[in-house]
């Protein structure tokens, strides 16, 4: 059996990622719609942790980017939508919260930055059969 050396990077959103989505599963003891995205950010460190599955990590935090985007442009910018407003705000929360919600967004620009062509989480998932 052989040790595989995590990249810093792995260790370091790892950490983070864990601690805000205990965080969040915290807040969602009082309000229930916060466990979703604490049990889908710990899915993902799961996942970053091993090094399996990078698409779908990349995926999954592309979508809460976006759809965060979405959610404050349309709430800040959106008076041209009229009634469809709080419409198109719903459903980019409901988006945003089931792909991770605050949890992952604090760590998304990170995470995207880190995975790029060349650097060394895109190493780390491209090289997940050979992780323990």
């Amino acid at each position: 059996m052989t040790s595989v050396k995590r990249p810093t990077s792995v260790k370091l959103l790892a950490g983070a990622l864990l601690v805000l989505s205990l965080l969040i599963g915290y807040f969602g003891l009082s309000a229930n719609g916060y466990l979703v995205p604490a049990a889908v950010s710990l899915v993902l460190v799961v996942l970053l942790w091993l090094g399996k599955a990078g698409a779908v990590v990349r995926t999954v935090t592309l979508l809460n980017m976006l759809s965060g985007t979405l959610l404050v442009l349309t709430l800040a910018f959106g008076d041209f939508l009229g009634d469809r407003k709080l419409d198109v705000s719903g459903v980019a929360l409901l988006a945003n919260l089931l792909t991770g919600g605050p949890a992952l967004a604090l760590v998304a620009p990170a995470l995207m930055l880190m995975s790029r062509s060349g650097k060394a989480l895109h190493g780390w998932f491209n090289s997940a059969p050979n992780a323990v």
